[in-house]
This record gives structure tokens, sequence and C-alpha cells, in this order.
């Protein structure tokens, strides 16, 4: 008895009924597999077909010129999936039963669908059991099979060519545009290229579909400015481009981030007159130019789709386009898309409106960035000091702008409009940027009459800030009796900065020494409230205690994991600074 060899699936059953006898065994212990499974090295062709496989396993009858139609086993149940699907082929084999011209007919649909199945079927049909002769329609369905995305393969495609050359056929321009269409699935650039130079030599001329499939690969190749040239030539040429190839080059500009290009296709197809462009590309574009902050491309789809009320662009689109338009200094998109963010339920957030004042920053409009602090505080938004940093950085540009902004807060006072205290701070911190510590603290001065909450924290650390930086110990301490009487709690950095105002204080040696015990002082009372000042202003306070030969720099070790220095870290510092080697600790 014959053996069978490998594994016998239900595709190969169906194929095959005449192994049902030898597979018994096997079928009543292994499940039938119904999937497609094709290997390359077992390709079906003509060639193949006609130095004969045994007629007594085939599924073709050849006792008459109609197809047999094929029985299901029974160890399979019709109810089964698998079963089903046995059912179902041995339908497409009983559809068979017709002309040759029909099977062509057939034959030409399928492989039009890229139906891989199907095409074998067909082929081996027409070969076998109609006595045909390889011939170029039953190529260049075997071919166009191959479209099929999960069968399909250029390297079988390659063998079928031989296969023609062997058996004299001359392939014509349809079959070489079937192989374009295979690679535009497949692609294999070195393929095409000898496919494009055959076609060449033989004076045939690309169809437009052939021009698509060759398009269609070479994106798929990501070989772009090959594709940028052809849509360059077809445009010369007059040549209609399908909407779809123009969308699907677009979607991967954008992904390469190539928005020049992207934007100039769109702009080709608007004053081509194409107004059905897909609302999802529309999107797709907006997201990709806004997320790489690409302002031309951002503004041109927001001014055409937004504006005009046929996109309504997610919350998160929108921010990204705020970015943009902050980055490159266009209030009025920045507005827009303000605008269509205070229309939605979801509340304004400080990144919002900070975003919008980039904008207005790098446009030079001043008033209207400082305008937004006020929206922001009477919209129960409170500028932070983060909010405020656009600002300051544009007043360090020029000295003269802390006067300007100065006179602009007044203005926006004398409309009733509610000035928070960072629009002062912002101030005071840049004048103390550009050494002018006396307009600081005039402003200082006049922020009550501004804004009534009075000064915050924040306030007397970019005071203290500008006293140390200029040794001004006075300025500081009347600062301080201020803090007292205006009852503001000090935090960390303001302790912190009135010990670098002790330490950089000039003057004579008993007035140095004074300023050293306040620098002390406030040290022991920072650590009362278990503060610890930053790790440069422990290090200054310690090299003070040694140039004085004063023990408390002891004090200044920490333990339990707190600031301060370790106790060997202490040990060597005092050994590199002490004027006369103290005794060991303890």
């Amino acid at each position: 008895m014959p053996q069978v060899q490998g594994g016998v699936d239900g595709l190969w059953l169906c194929l095959r009924p005449a192994l049902y006898k030898y597979a018994t065994t096997s079928l009543s212990s292994t499940p039938i597999s119904i999937g497609w499974s094709f290997s390359h090295e077992s390709r079906l062709s003509p060639r193949l077909l006609l130095k004969g496989r045994p007629r007594n396993i085939s599924c073709f009858s050849t006792s008459t010129s109609t197809l047999r139609p094929i029985q299901l086993p029974r160890r399979v149940p019709v109810e089964s999936p698998n079963g089903r699907e046995l059912k179902n082929r041995a339908k497409e084999l009983a559809v068979l039963g017709r002309g040759t011209d029909a099977l062509y007919r057939e034959l030409e649909y399928a492989s039009l669908r890229g139906d891989y199945l199907r095409v074998r079927i067909l082929v081996e049909a027409l070969v076998k059991e109609r006595g045909e002769e390889p011939n170029l329609p039953l190529y260049l369905g075997l071919i166009l099979a191959n479209t099929n995305p999960q069968h399909g393969s250029p390297s079988e495609v390659k063998g079928l060519l031989e296969e023609m050359g062997a058996e004299g056929l001359i392939p014509d321009s349809s079959i070489y545009h079937a192989v374009l269409k295979v690679l535009a699935i497949h692609p294999d650039y070195i393929f095409r290229k000898d496919i494009l130079e055959e076609l060449h030599q033989r004076w045939f001329t690309l169809t437009n579909d052939g021009w698509h499939n060759i398009m269609v690969g070479m994106v798929r190749d990501r070989q772009l400015e090959l594709v940028l040239n052809a849509v360059d030539l077809l445009h010369a040429e007059g040549t209609q481009i399908k909407p779809w190839l123009y969308d699907l080059i677009t979607y991967t500009l954008c992904d390469v981030e190539e928005f020049d290009e992207a934007l100039k296709i769109i702009r080709y197809r608007i004053s081509a007159g194409e107004l059905l462009i897909s609302a999802t590309l529309w999107s797709y574009i907006l997201d990709a130019a806004s997320r790489a902050l690409h302002h031309e491309t951002a503004l041109y789809v927001w001014r055409k789709r937004v504006e005009t009320s046929y996109l309504n662009p997610p919350s998160g689109i929108c921010i990204n386009i705020l970015s943009t338009a902050a980055r490159h200094g266009d209030f009025l998109l920045a507005t827009d898309v303000f605008r269509i963010l205070g229309n939605r339920t979801e509340t304004l957030q400080h990144h919002h409106f900070e975003s919008l004042m980039e904008a207005y920053l790098a446009a030079s409009d001043l008033q209207t960035a400082l305008t937004l602090l006020t929206v922001m505080a009477s919209s129960g938004v409170a500028p932070t000091e983060s909010s405020v940093r656009p600002i300051y950085l544009h007043l360090c540009q020029d000295p003269s702008l802390p006067a300007t902004a100065l006179s602009i807060l007044h203005d926006l006072h004398s409309s009733k409009r509610p000035i928070p205290a960072s629009a002062i701070n912002v101030i005071i911190e840049s004048h103390i940027h550009h050494e002018n510590l006396p307009s600081a603290i005039s402003t200082y001065k006049i922020l009550h009459t501004l804004c009534p909450q009075g000064p915050t924290v924040s306030t007397f650390n970019t005071l203290f800030r500008g006293c140390a930086k200029f040794a001004r110990r006075d300025q500081a301490m009347y600062l301080a009796a201020e803090m007292v009487t205006l009852q503001v709690v000090p935090d960390a950095l303001t302790y912190d900065r009135l010990i670098l105002v002790c330490l950089n204080s000039l003057g004579t040696e008993k007035e140095q020494h004074e300023a050293f015990l306040d620098a002390w002082r406030y040290f022991e009372e920072m650590r009362s409230v278990d503060l610890w000042p930053r790790q440069g202003t422990v290090v200054a306070l310690a090299k003070r205690c040694c140039e004085r030969g004063d023990e408390r720099v002891w004090g200044l070790v920490g333990s339990g994991g707190q600031k301060g220095m370790g106790i060997r870290e202490m040990e060597n510092f005092i050994s590199d600074h002490w004027r006369d080697m103290p005794r060991s600790r303890g």
C-alpha cells in the first residue's frame, strides 16, 4: 500500500480525494487543518503540470471532459467548522464544470482578486483536464495570484518568468504590468528596476495603473525622492493621479516629517479642483504637523478645515497647535485655538495660558501678555512663578522693558483689572537681572497700590537675592522687618538668602563680625523649624567659621540622612580651611 508522505491536511485531501483510503489512520488520530499553507518551492505552474503527476490521485476526472465534483469524506462532519470549509471548497470545484472559455474568465476574475487558491485550482483544471498548453493567460493568472498579501512572493514571480522563457513564451505588456502590481504589494526594488529596464528595451508604454503600482512600491520602499519625481513627471504630462495614491504618499510624508512636500501635494490637489479629500487625512496632517511644530502646514490645515467648521480637532491636537503658534509667534492662530478650547466644557489650565502668552511675546506684544495674567487671575487660574517665566525672559532683553511693563500694569489697574503678585514679582526680578536694585526696591514699594493682597514670600526671596548679589545688608534688614510686619512666613529659600546676605556683607571687621553672627542666628532659627540651607550655602558658612576659628562649624554636620556635610567631609574641609588646626570633635 502506498505511503502518504508528509502531513495530510484538509486542503490536501480536498485536492487529492483518492488519498482518503490511504490516510484513514491519520485522519482518525490527527485533526484536519484547512488553513492555507503553500511553500514557494512547491508552486504550481503549467510546465510542472505538463510533466505529469499520477492522474489516479487528481481531483479531476480523466474519463470525461467535465469536472467530477468532490465528495466530502464521511469522517469530517459537515456541521463542524472543518467540515463546512471542505464543503465550500467542494462546491467551488463543482462550479468548475463549465466550458474552457468560462474557466478562463473565472481565472481572470480570481487572479484580479488575488485569490491564490482559486487560481491554482483553475490552472490545474485547464492544463490537466482541458489539455491547455502553457500560454500567456495562464501565466498572467499565476503572476496576479501573487498579489495575495499572505501567499504572494516576488521569488515565485521570478520563477514563473523563467519558465515562460524556457517555454518560448515572450512576455507582453500585460505580464510586465502584472509583475509591477505584485511588486507594489511585495516590494523588491532590484526586481522592479529589472522589469522597468525590460519595458524600456521593448518599447512598452507604462499605463496609468502601471505608474501607480510603481509609485506604491517606491513608497513602501521609502524611496520618497523617486516618488516625488514621478509625481512631478505625471503632473507635467497631465496624467491623472488617483486620490488614494495621493493619500498614501501624503501619509508617508507626514510619517517621516516631510511636511513641506506633503503640503505641496495638498495644495496641488486643492488647486486642481479636488474637493473630496478625506477628513481623516486632514486630521492626520494636522495632528502630525502640530506634534512636529510645523507652523506652515498646521496653519494651512487650520484655516482650510477648522476655521470653516469642517473639522473639529480634539483638545490634544489643539494644545499642540497652541504650542506651535507660541513657538512661531502666531498670536492670531493661538487666539483662535484658545477660543475653541474656551468653548468646550474643560477648564483652561496654566499651560493653555502660557502657550498663548508665549505666542504674544514672540510677536513682542507685551501688553497682551500682561493682560493674560489679569485674565488668569479673574478666571480662578492664579499665575504661578513658572507661568511668568516667558515674560521674565522677554523683559531681560532690554533694560527699559521692566519700566514699560510696570506702566502697562498701572493702566490695567486703572481699568479695574486684578493684578496678581506674580506680575509685580517678575518686574522686580528683571530689574535685578539688569543690576538695578534701587528700581527693584521702588517697584516693591508700589506693589501695595497695585496688588491689594500684598507681597508674597517669592517677592521677598527675589529681593533678598538682589541684596546678596550687591552686598546690601541694610536693605535686606529693612525687607526682613517688612516680612515680620506683614506676617509673611519665610521658607527655606528665605533663610538661605538671608545667610548669604550676611556672609557677603562688606564693611569694617566689626561690621563683618556682626554680619557673621547674624548669619549664624539665621541658621539656628532655620534649624529650629527643621530646615536646611542649600549645600553651597552650607559650604560658604563652614568656610567663614573656619576662617574665624569658630568651632560651631561642627553644627553644620548633618545626621540621619539630613542635608549638610558629613563628618569625614567636614574633617577634610577643616584641615584645608582652618586657620589653626582645632581639637578633634568630641
